[in-house]
């Protein structure tokens, strides 16, 4: 199973609200429940009644399609029936940057070629 580039980019979105959400709150150890409404508010996953049931079929993909790593904040703790216990901890140590294109390409002495 794939994912389409519109959820990749969703789960780097997710990610990265996660992030600075675990970093202005210092908590550690949250369950998907517990950051489903944040994500809600900021229309990044699907409000429902179940309190997340939406972005945790989310993560279930992500897992399936071995990309659960676009969130390196969710740990996936198997259990019975195909399902998972979700885990949050920060990982500001391993969330991706966008890399800036250079604008000239340095020639031999690394000087711009412009």
């Amino acid at each position: 199973m794939s994912l389409t580039p519109a959820e990749i980019q969703q789960a780097l979105r997710i990610s990265k609200a996660i992030q600075e959400h675990l970093e202005n709150t210092r908590t550690v150890n949250l369950r998907s429940e517990d950051l489903y409404g944040i994500l809600a508010d900021r229309k990044l996953v699907e409000r429902d009644v179940e309190k997340g049931h939406h972005f945790r079929l989310f993560l279930r993909k992500l897992v399936k399609a071995n990309m659960l790593n676009l969130i390196p904040q969710c740990r996936a703790t198997p259990r019975s029936s195909g399902k998972f216990d979700w885990t949050f901890n920060s990982a500001a140590d391993r969330m991706p940057t966008r890399k800036l294109k250079d604008p000239a390409p340095a020639g031999p002495t690394g000087t711009s070629l412009s």
